[in-house]
């Protein structure tokens, strides 16, 4: 999860604690409901692989996976976006371990939005081979986003970040991150968070150029994610489905981070706020996913002729074969 302050509010919304502060473990539930979300992982080498930044992923459709853009690029000093990811990329099976391999599929395309350090993190990945077999899921259109942010309505969130604080009791938080206590670690099973849409109306606080720069986010209050959450996907049910909303709480200010911020453990801070990239401006992108998708499908295949008597019949497949009483011409 990656917190950041927009630039008129940076020095005045955020709290830096002056003294060591008690924290509260989050310890949010492991939660295997969610059928789509997936671990991200990244190798550098032939043998080396590490977790994603923010690497937790959406299963949209058999091989398209929705995640967070910064955790493929970072910005510099100037402001300017840099591709920050490993050579290789991989994704797990739906809610499978962290540490197992199996059924892992590469990632051989990604299509990301005009990201931005204010907005836009959203990327879509394309795997080299189906991941599973489910059907396209269910998005959050512009009219039903109108409807449940004026509904203040419960989102969910999976995803495999930490889920227990980074810092020992009487420690002064942000505390770094510590892979090899597994209290301190990502999780190896996805876990579960809520939060609530919210209309800008709810804060008062945010005016001038903050505004303008998340006049185009959805907004959320309540938040308790932890670092490694981003790009899980953010669901809700709507009419009795579960939709798609946007990937996965990155972004935001004041919230509790599980030791991985300055925000206090133990309080809600009045300017607490988080926001995403509703999945309804992407569709320009998920429609490029799928048409790469459908090309690898028809590149994956060959054609060939079968005959019986007069009667010749094409078969195309990965791995055609003529019907029975028929051969290979």
């Amino acid at each position: 999860m990656r917190k950041v302050a927009l630039a008129v509010l940076a020095m005045s919304a955020l709290i830096i604690s002056s003294a060591p502060i008690s924290q509260a473990a989050l310890n949010a539930q492991v939660n295997l409901d969610n059928p789509r979300v997936v671990p991200i992982f990244g190798q550098d080498g032939a043998s080396e692989v590490r977790l994603m930044a923010g690497w937790s992923g959406f299963l949209y459709s058999p091989r398209i996976v929705f995640s967070a853009a910064h955790s493929h690029y970072r910005f510099d000093n100037n402001g300017n976006r840099v591709l920050n990811e490993p050579a290789f990329i991989t994704v797990g099976k739906p809610n499978s371990s962290a540490k197992s391999a199996e059924g892992r599929a590469k990632v051989v395309k990604t299509f990301v939005a005009n990201f931005t350090q204010f907005g836009n993190d959203f990327i879509v990945l394309v795997l080299d081979r189906d991941l599973a077999t489910v059907s396209p899921a269910k998005l959050m259109t512009a009219e039903i986003e109108t409807e449940l942010v004026n509904a203040r309505a419960e989102v969910v969130f999976h995803g495999y970040g930490e889920y227990r604080d980074r810092c020992d009791p009487g420690q002064k938080n942000p505390c770094a991150e510590d892979r090899n206590n597994p209290n301190k670690s990502p999780s190896e099973l996805p876990r579960i968070n809520k939060s609530n849409l919210a209309p800008k109306s709810d804060f008062t606080w945010l005016q001038g150029q903050g505004l303008i720069e998340l006049a185009n986010e959805t907004l959320l209050t309540n938040l308790s994610g932890c670092p490694g959450d981003s790009g899980g996907g953010l669901t809700t049910t709507y009419k009795g489905e579960v939709i798609y909303v946007g990937q996965g709480i990155s972004t935001g200010m004041n919230f509790y981070a599980c030791g991985a911020s300055n925000a206090p453990a133990n309080e809600k801070h009045p300017r607490e706020m988080g926001f995403i990239s509703p999945v309804f401006k992407h569709l320009d992108l998920i429609k490029q996913a799928e048409d790469f998708v459908a090309q690898q499908v028809v590149a994956g295949k060959s054609t060939i002729q079968c005959i019986k008597g007069k009667v010749v019949k094409k078969v195309t497949a990965i791995k055609p074969v003529c019907p029975k009483g028929y051969k290979k011409k």
